[in-house]
């Protein structure tokens, strides 16, 4: 969250808050909506990914993954409280911010809506495969669906947050916080 904050502060417009800068604005219950149609297919969806490719469920399962760690810790007060944290701030809202509120929001405004968006959305991806390369490299299929689910998700997030919350980041910090929080739920505790 440092380099946008960097980014800002050395801008040309000073007039624009850090919060409206990163789209940190209401969405408007028309977002929030949508966000919430997001949530469950993308739940939906990645889970399924998840769960039927074994080379992506052994590496969710396994330490250095956040579900791997919240394994080790029994279900309780600390693991709910390293849930709320680890799901709704250390990741979505980090990324959140960083990807379409700063790089998102950047290159929507020097190429557009379709470029910039779907640039955004690969460079998600591109994330999410070197997060999970050194654990899945024997598993080239693993990896395509990790970067085309990612990628997905970030074009989606990205289309709710600028077309259908007024440039607000907040709908895809709930879609993509919630989908963190149940998922890390299933994959740590129930399977």
């Amino acid at each position: 969250m440092l380099i946008p904050y960097i980014f800002f502060l050395f801008r040309k417009d000073k007039s624009v808050t850090f919060s409206r800068y990163i789209g940190f604005t209401h969405p408007g219950k028309n977002g929030v909506y949508f966000g919430m149609l997001i949530f469950p297919v993308s739940l939906l969806v990645g889970l399924g990914v998840v769960l039927m490719n074994e080379n992506l469920k052994q590496a969710a399962m396994q330490p250095p993954s956040i579900t791997g760690i919240l394994r080790d810790i029994p279900f309780g007060g600390k693991a709910v409280f390293m849930l709320l944290i680890t799901a709704l701030v250390k990741t979505s809202l980090t990324e959140e911010i960083f990807f379409r509120g700063f790089i998102g929001k950047r290159l929507i405004n020097g190429l557009g809506f379709d470029r910039g968006n779907l640039i955004q959305a690969v460079i998600f991806g591109m994330l999410h495969v070197v997060l999970f390369f050194s654990q899945l490299q024997d598993s080239p299929m693993a990896i395509i669906l990790i970067f085309l689910f990612s990628s997905l998700m970030g074009w989606l997030i990205g289309y709710a947050n600028e077309k259908k919350s007024n440039g607000s980041i907040i709908t895809g910090w709930i879609c993509h916080g919630m989908g963190n929080l149940v998922s890390y739920i299933v994959i740590a505790y129930i399977i």
